[in-house]
């Protein structure tokens, strides 16, 4: 087993978990930390994220999607691609308002030349060819949190022949086959309703906190290691802006993960993949190279999350970030929206 053939198994899965995400899966906690912090506090010192839609309101969101590899203070981006998407309010009922979310462009950043972009770019093609104008319809209460989801069976199917089209589209399939990966597990590593995560991410991010009251200022807490849960370390900073009424919440996370349980999930990794016996020769080398890369015994999982909002509760921009550092090495990938075009209340910008 070479160092070789474990990068391409790596770089398989991946793949697979970025066009997952790229039509492109994480979640922020700390919820039940802030609202614990926010019950009941005088109108003054809080934010509440609630939305003062219309009918018909719009806005355009462009959503970049960028990957960075570092060792110590070298890095190169390895994956960079952006949607273009429109959301729009379809009606505003009593109990709140339809909604829809068009996926308008998708491209990628031609100046990066990596594995991973070229696996990228064919998926983006793939996804300008079939999923443009592709229309998820859902329904949010008065204050704007989701609360149903009308199409997603449509979806669903949608998602599992793009991603069977990618795989067949794949130019040295036969080649990784040949290498003993068993590249038939490819769609089933992938289920459809993991595809569809991919597909509503972003909406779930634009919408995450409304319905939520946050006390302004800095907060830091600090838990211990359980059964079910990492040791970690969470901030949570909320602004308000009294000029133009504008205000941003951030929740950076910090988990610690033990050196052994690293070794376990590369292990589980390799038995997915992979024959036992090139699976037990592949985890034996992860193993060695954890050993020498992470002096400390643990490794940092960082999660970062920054929504700031228009006044009418309209996200203005979002900043979703996760990042691994074992030792002097990482990743970092980072989800960035931003608004582009808007027509809300009959007031367009």
């Amino acid at each position: 087993m070479t160092h070789k053939r474990i990068f391409i198994t790596l770089v398989l899965s991946g793949l697979f978990i970025t066009l997952t995400s790229f039509v492109l899966n994480g979640r922020h906690g700390s919820g039940n930390t802030t609202e614990e912090e926010c019950s009941d506090l005088p109108a003054d010192s809080t934010v509440n994220v609630i939305a003062w839609f219309d009918n018909r309101d719009t806005m355009t969101y462009y959503i970049y999607d960028g990957e960075w590899s570092f060792d110590g203070e070298d890095s190169v981006k390895t994956i960079g691609a952006y949607t273009k998407v429109l959301l729009t309010v379809t009606d505003s009922t009593k109990h709140g308002y339809n909604m829809e979310y068009k996926f308008l462009e998708f491209h990628v950043d031609t100046a990066i030349n990596t594995e991973k972009q070229k696996w990228m770019k064919l998926a983006a093609d793939k996804l300008q060819e079939r999923v443009t104008g592709t229309t998820i319809k859902f329904r949010i209460n008065e204050v704007g949190e989701i609360t149903k989801y009308d199409n997603l069976n449509e979806i669903k199917k949608q998602a599992k022949d793009v991603m069977a089209e990618v795989v067949r589209a794949i130019p040295y399939i036969d080649t990784l086959a040949a290498a003993g990966i068993k590249t038939e597990r490819l769609l089933k590593l992938v289920d459809a309703d993991a595809l569809v995560d991919g597909y509503v991410e972003e909406v779930e991010l634009l919408f995450q906190w409304h319905g939520r009251q946050f006390k302004t200022g800095e907060y830091n807490t600090h838990d211990d290691a359980t059964d079910t849960e990492y040791e970690s370390d969470t901030y949570l900073g909320v602004t308000y802006d009294p000029e133009n009424y504008k205000y941003g919440i951030m929740v950076d996370v910090n988990n610690y993960i033990p050196k052994e349980d690293l070794n376990d999930i590369l292990g589980v990794l390799a038995d997915i993949f992979l024959e036992k016996e090139d699976a037990d020769k592949a985890k034996k080398e992860m193993k060695s190279g954890i050993e020498e890369q992470i002096k400390d015994s643990v490794a940092v999982r960082n999660s970062f999350l920054y929504s700031k909002y228009f006044p009418d509760g309209w996200p203005e921009e979002i900043i979703s970030q996760e990042k691994t550092v074992i030792g002097e090495k990482g990743k970092l990938s980072q989800k960035y929206i931003t608004w582009d075009y808007r027509s809300v209340g009959n007031y367009q910008q």
